[in-house]
């Protein structure tokens, strides 16, 4: 499939304080998204003080020495745009679409939060309850909410940094102190350990307003946190019992894979859509169309940068279908993938589809700039967003049967049964 949103002309600079800045002109879209990401996520934390990357990115909107709580918001809807921001393992980015003539007030705000963080106490209290809370809603809370954070931790090591979520503890996030807050700032939030992407219709003096606003931000050169990862730091071979307040049970099985620095994840990612992804994949034809034991059930990739999740999963369907049963059927599939050989048909059509999902992000804006963001803050080269789709392509049949029978086993498994109390 040939790419018919190729992206040219995209700039790439460093400013003086490390300040990676890619530029991504795209003159037929009237608005601009800035983009920026850093390079700290939870892998970055300390095992006593899980969640600080999630709540700090939450602090982030609680002003500055210049821009009063509330204040950011305000000014970017007022002048036309949103903003948003996320967290993960890996990486924390946000982003700000606006009318490209107000390019600068994007700079301005995104540069001054930077460089003029300033949190309260009081300011950091609430925040804790807003991020405690809202692990009390989507984990505690919820049905099946708590089957990836058990997964986490029977996967890793123990206190390796892939072994708690990116929301952390409650406990833990309870007892972060300003000065903390403060230090996780110096820490991760400098220049040198950030990409700055705009896309959209900029204008020719774009990195003259981003030498103004961001070339006078100090860098602390202080960006440490990684731990060095190790094969022998991952766990499988393990089964989890987990009684919650459920209706039916669920299985949960996942598969140790390369981490996405690695070229193997493009194959990981097609396999998984293989076995789970839309009705007519195998997991969902063979246990919701044919056997009807489940009534969801399908596969994803979990990606992060050393150590990557495939995922299979299965909610029964009725009171009589059991975890053992959910589980022999999920088995039965990748038994089968194993063994039998994919037809060129079925692999065209996943990767059609995969490659038509990129494509239709890469339409707007903010989806240019997430993408480029990534590839900026991993591999350094932007540019590589309009190759993505050749990397996709490149996978054979026989890169898919090899990746089948090095990872689809017992030894390289964690399963999670979820059952009710």
């Amino acid at each position: 499939m040939d790419n018919p949103l190729v992206l040219e002309n995209i700039k790439k600079y460093k400013l003086d304080n490390g300040l990676f800045v890619v530029v991504i002109p795209k003159k037929n879209i009237p608005i601009i998204t800035l983009q920026i990401s850093f390079k700290v996520g939870s892998k970055n934390e300390s095992p006593n003080r899980t969640g600080m990357a999630h709540l700090f990115e939450h602090l982030m909107f609680e002003g500055t020495k210049n821009i009063g709580k509330g204040e950011f918001d305000r000014f970017c809807s007022l002048a036309g745009g949103t903003n948003n921001a996320y967290t993960t393992n890996d990486y924390t980015s946000y982003y700000m679409t606006l009318p490209s003539n107000q390019l600068e007030l994007g700079l301005w705000l995104e540069s001054d939060r930077m460089k003029n963080f300033h949190v309260t106490k009081e300011a950091l209290e609430n925040q804790k309850k807003v991020v405690i809370e809202e692990i009390k809603q989507t984990v505690d809370e919820q049905p099946y909410g708590k089957w990836h954070e058990n997964l986490s931790t029977a996967a890793f090591a123990k206190d390796y940094c892939y072994s708690w979520e990116v929301y952390g503890t409650k406990e833990h996030v309870e007892k972060v102190s300003l000065e903390e807050a403060e230090e996780f700032h110096k820490r991760f939030y400098s220049p040198d350990n950030a990409c700055l992407v705009i896309s959209g219709n900029v204008g020719k003096n774009v990195l003259e307003m981003v030498n103004k606003n961001f070339g006078i931000i100090k860098s602390y050169n202080n960006h440490t946190g990684d731990k060095i990862f190790k094969n022998s730091v991952i766990k499988g071979g393990k089964r989890l019992i987990l009684r919650d307040n459920v209706p039916l049970p669920a299985v949960f099985l996942a598969f140790h894979c390369n981490g996405f620095i690695q070229e193997q994840i493009f194959t990981a990612e097609i396999l998984a859509n293989i076995l789970g992804s839309g009705k007519s994949s195998r997991i969902y034809e063979s246990l919701i169309q044919k056997k009807q034991s489940a009534s969801q059930a399908g596969a994803w990739l979990d990606q992060k940068e050393n150590n990557s999740f495939l995922i299979c999963y299965a909610f029964a369907s009725n009171p009589s279908i059991t975890c053992n049963m959910l589980y022999d059927d999920i088995i039965n599939e990748t038994e089968k993938i194993k063994s039998d050989i994919l037809s060129g048909k079925e692999l065209r059509k996943v990767k059609n589809r995969i490659i038509s999902q990129l494509y239709a992000e890469m339409q707007f804006s903010q989806g240019i700039s997430d993408i480029a963001a990534f590839q900026a803050l991993f591999w350094a080269e932007p540019e590589r967003l309009n190759e993505l789709a050749v990397y996709y392509e490149k996978t054979e049949l026989k890169d898919i049967q090899n990746l089948c029978k090095n990872i689809l086993n017992y030894e390289n498994s964690v399963r999670i049964d979820v059952i009710p109390k």
